[in-house]
């Protein structure tokens, strides 16, 4: 389960880069039912505020579910993190996402993997959210996180604390 704090500063843990620009915000902020309903333990949203989606972390990158609109890191140590791009991708057939790096291969923490046009997807004056996920991983103790806005591979969108064992 997350822990939500007033901020993130001076926490000891693993600093996990946002992958995207905007706020981040709990679940409950999404607009989608499906991803409002809080069933996801390790996951909040961002209110995507600009188009460049980064690698939140040197490892495997992979995309998939509906016109790719699931982007998968695996770092070398197994634990993965998920970014499902809002389903406005889906009903524009692959029209407002390019591209930047071939699914399925190896990159740097840091590095555009797909660039989105907000513009065409919010043509209903709508927000566009993605949701930030980290897969269960037996060494992850604890996970924290804050409403605050970032910068795609600048700033920390999470802190992992690991078990001591």
């Amino acid at each position: 389960m997350l822990t939500w704090l007033p901020q993130l500063t001076g926490l000891d843990g693993i600093a996990v880069k946002s992958p995207a620009t905007g706020m981040v915000l709990p679940l409950s902020a999404h607009p989608d039912l499906l991803y409002n309903a809080n069933v996801l333990a390790l996951a909040l949203c961002i209110k995507l505020q600009h188009g460049t989606l980064t690698a939140p972390f040197a490892g495997h990158y992979s995309a998939c579910l509906q016109s790719n609109r699931r982007l998968r890191f695996r770092h070398s140590s197994g634990l993965t993190a998920q970014l499902d791009l809002p389903h406005s991708v889906t009903n524009s057939n692959g029209k407002g996402m390019i591209t930047l790096t071939h699914a399925d291969s190896m990159v740097r923490a840091g590095q555009p993997v797909v660039k989105l046009d907000l513009q065409y997807l919010q043509n209903d004056n709508s927000s566009c959210y993605a949701v930030l996920m980290l897969l269960p991983h037996p060494a992850i103790q604890n996970v924290f996180c804050a409403e605050h806005y970032v910068e795609a591979a600048s700033d920390t969108a999470i802190i992992i604390q690991l078990n001591n064992k």
